[in-house]
């Protein structure tokens, strides 16, 4: 039975591979990485007595949860590469540090949806793949209060924000000046 979809040789399906190909990548580099790094500490347990039916069953668990960020990433940032126009170029990614929820801070393994992405022609802001806004630089004005960034578009604001790590709001406000914000 034919495959329904996008054909070989498509716009959709050249993208659609793209894709695949970053998640595969991204997937595959964190297993190697994950396995790799588990397996040098069994080696060190072994030494210390630590049998190998405990060892391997953890490994194998680990480069499973490994392999589901790396391809999740990897698509991510694939997703995020198609977004550039022709001559485009990505310049910074920066953590948004996500607004805290009533009663529950953020724990410090907790991976920050939310990122600030400086190109050659626009600040864009994602969450996870999913393009937020993206304003041209001509249009902005950044100003820095302390550890927030204010972001406005054409006078009305358009975020306030942390940035991780400290010091960065100002350096985004910095590249921006020389991108063409005032």
């Amino acid at each position: 039975m034919a495959r329904r979809g996008a054909g070989r040789g498509t716009v959709e399906g050249e993208g659609q591979r793209r894709l695949r190909r970053a998640a595969v990548a991204g997937g595959a580099t964190a297993v190697c990485l994950g396995a790799a790094s588990l397996a040098i500490e069994g080696a060190a347990g072994a030494a210390h007595g630590i049998p190998w039916f405990v060892v391997v069953p953890l490994t194998l668990l680990c480069s499973v949860f490994a392999g589901w960020a790396g391809a999740r990433t990897g698509r991510e940032n694939a997703v995020r590469a198609e977004m550039l126009g022709p001559g485009e170029r990505l310049i910074g990614a920066y953590a948004v540090r996500p607004p805290f929820t009533p009663g529950r801070a953020p724990t410090p393994y907790e991976n920050p949806p939310f990122q600030l992405l400086l190109t050659s022609r626009h600040l864009q802001l994602w969450e996870h793949s999913q393009l937020l806004w993206a304003h041209p630089w001509p249009e902005l004005r950044l100003a820095v209060d302390g550890p927030r960034l204010k972001i406005y578009h054409r006078g009305e604001e358009a975020g306030f924000m942390v940035l991780e790590p400290p010091g960065t709001p100002l350096e985004v406000q910095l590249a921006a000046r020389r991108l063409g914000a005032s």
